[in-house]
């Protein structure tokens, strides 16, 4: 997992490390709609800008992981 996304969800959004297995759903990993919000902004902090809408389309840890990845890649 991204070591910024994860520092982001484990620290800022108290999400636990053992939630953050690829497969598990956002929602298992505590991140309701309010969260994701959240998530928008403190990505955007780190100059990841995907937008909120985008992030609430993932389903799973792993697709997040894989949409923020890409979008440094993309910087």
């Amino acid at each position: 997992m991204n070591p910024m996304l994860k520092d982001i969800l484990t620290g800022h959004l108290q999400v636990g490390e053992q939630s953050l297995r690829p497969e598990a759903s956002l929602e298992d990993a505590g991140l309701d709609s309010l969260a994701i919000a959240e998530l928008d902004l403190l990505l955007a902090e780190h100059g990841v800008t995907i937008g909120e809408d985008r992030l609430a389309s993932v389903t799973t840890v792993g697709a997040l992981d894989q949409l923020v990845d890409k979008h440094l890649a993309g910087r």
